[in-house]
């Protein structure tokens, strides 16, 4: 077996974005996620959390088994993560956008990009390999100045059914 190439490094490298509606979540659009809102910049590299966290775990037996084997059920996945205040109102647009509970949307990463060029520089382009995930907002949390710091609120949202890790970008 050859030896792997470079690691991917998680500096500067992810794009996330707000989109409030994808027609096709296995494949949403150059122009779906040019119109989206582009959180990179607005939220903490800490407490971020976006993905699957589990399986549920499914064990039937037959009354002729011995074993309590079980197989894969239900994935659980989780979406979270802390977003900066901003002193402008223009810039504030997470805590304009996520203003309470039920906002429905998708979040969608992307990962990785040109070497030298920073993920939320890089434009959107048909065959981008992206996750999109359908969410629900739950109430916004301020976050306690516990330290001498920014002003933040965490953002919880709601996993729905429609959710692909592994989409691919496509045309207009």
């Amino acid at each position: 077996m050859a030896t792997p190439g470079p690691k991917m490094l998680t500096d500067d490298n992810l794009r996330l974005v707000w989109v409030p509606t994808i027609a096709n979540y296995h494949a949403p659009t150059v122009t779906e996620l040019t119109a989206g809102i582009d959180l990179s910049c607005l939220i903490t590299a800490a407490d971020y959390a976006l993905g699957a966290t589990g399986d549920d775990s499914i064990a039937d037996p037959a009354m002729c088994d011995s074993t309590n084997s079980s197989v894969p059920g239900r994935t659980t996945f989780e979406a979270a993560m802390n977003f900066f205040r901003f002193t402008d109102t223009l810039d504030d647009v997470a805590w304009t956008t996520f203003s309470g509970k039920g906002i429905h949307g998708y979040l969608v990463e992307r990962l990785g990009h040109a070497v030298g060029v920073k993920a939320h520089e890089v434009t959107w382009k048909a065959a981008d390999k992206v996750s999109v995930y359908e969410v629900i907002t739950n109430t916004p949390q301020k976050l306690s100045p516990s330290t001498a710091g920014y002003v933040k609120f965490r953002q919880v949202f709601s996993p729905q059914s429609n959710i692909d890790e592994r989409a691919v970008v496509a045309a207009p």
